[in-house]
């Protein structure tokens, strides 16, 4: 697919808000934040690629291409070894300090 596509903004899937008022690109980069403020708990990050998909990285420097936000999370756990628990105390915790 060529960068174009990216750019144009395409994208419409579960994650996306159907009310917000911005452009489809800046919600998809604010949705790669918020999923950052998590990841990185786990030494994670993700990153847009090319407006399509997303780039998943693990601090040892594997890389791992998801479609969407459904194929995020288990591919997170596969790179972190372990099930991500959304409700683990640790990982709440370490949300509620640091800022948004």
């Amino acid at each position: 697919m060529c960068a174009l596509c990216g750019l144009l903004g395409t994208e419409r899937d579960w994650s996306s808000s159907m009310a917000s008022s911005l452009p489809m690109r800046q919600q998809r980069f604010l949705r790669i934040a918020q999923a950052n403020r998590i990841l990185g708990f786990f030494r994670l990050t993700l990153e847009d690629f090319q407006g399509v998909s997303y780039v998943l990285s693990s601090p040892t420097g594997r890389r791992e291409i998801v479609s969407d936000f459904g194929q995020l999370w288990p591919v997170a756990e596969t790179l972190v070894g372990r099930p991500i628990d959304p409700l683990d105390p640790a990982l709440l915790t370490w949300l509620s300090s640091i800022p948004q």
